[in-house]
């Protein structure tokens, strides 16, 4: 767009430019030199404005874009966010899946090698779920894991992590906790448990299973998994609604 110093110079060009051909040329010819003049202020005008205009639309286009930049970055952001989120947690319970359970349990592992960092790696289940399904239907047995996976993220530790392995079955890091540790927690957790009401009858008792094992320094995060569901398994035999540790060998053989 024209400013105003330019506005002011083109009329007083005007102005000087129609003084002088009042002054100085004949009579006769003045209409003649103001048609001369309008002409040549035409012709200096219609460009400047047209450079302006284009510029204005030019100017537009950039912020339009600029515009949308800022828009595509932050529904990009967002994505990104949701994927992450999607990639890292269960999508029913909104405890880590397993794939990043997996991966912290490297980590933990990584740090108990390097100094006297301690942790317990535990899995838990509800020991009714199938019997839930059976009598109340996979949505009830959803509620169920919902209200269980809460139960346990508020018995544990910001520091502690809970994910989901499996249909019903979920595992645990408990950062520096010894194996007696561990167990006062699950036994805790189960305690809580106990107290879920799968209908208006209270028929139903709910009861969970856990097993447990410490990292001793040469065991694999897989290892530690499978070691911790053996466990797990053996406290489903003894009768569920129970804890149970697993019964480390050493390389060597010695227990």
């Amino acid at each position: 767009m024209l400013n105003s110093k330019t506005y002011m110079l083109i009329a007083i060009s005007t102005i000087v430019l129609t003084a002088l051909a009042l002054i100085l040329v004949p009579q006769s010819e003045v209409v003649n030199m103001i048609i001369l003049a309008s002409a040549m202020l035409l012709t200096m005008v219609v460009p400047i404005v047209v450079i302006n205009v284009s510029k204005k639309k030019h100017d537009d286009a950039i912020s339009e874009l600029g515009n949308e930049l800022k828009t595509t970055q932050s529904e990009l952001s967002n994505i990104k966010v949701r994927f992450a989120e999607v990639t890292t947690l269960d999508e029913l319970t909104g405890c880590a899946n397993k794939r990043h359970f997996m991966d912290v349990l490297v980590q933990h592992r990584a740090m108990s090698e390097r100094g006297t960092y301690a942790f317990t790696v535990a899995v838990t289940q509800v020991d009714q779920f199938n019997d839930i399904i059976e009598q109340q239907g996979l949505g009830r047995g959803n509620e169920v894991l919902q209200l269980f996976s809460r139960i346990i993220k508020a018995a544990l530790r910001e520091v502690d992590i809970i994910a989901r392995l499996d249909t019903d079955k979920f595992g645990l890091i408990l950062s520096g906790c010894s194996e007696e540790d561990a167990l006062r927690i699950i036994n805790r957790i189960n305690e809580l448990i106990s107290q879920i009401q799968v209908n208006d009858k209270n028929d139903m008792k709910i009861t969970a299973s856990g097993g447990i094992t410490c990292f001793h320094g040469t065991e694999s995060a897989e290892e530690l998994v499978e070691h911790a569901d053996e466990a797990l398994s053996f406290a489903i035999e003894a009768g569920r609604d129970r804890v149970a540790g697993y019964n480390y060998t050493t390389p060597g053989g010695e227990s």
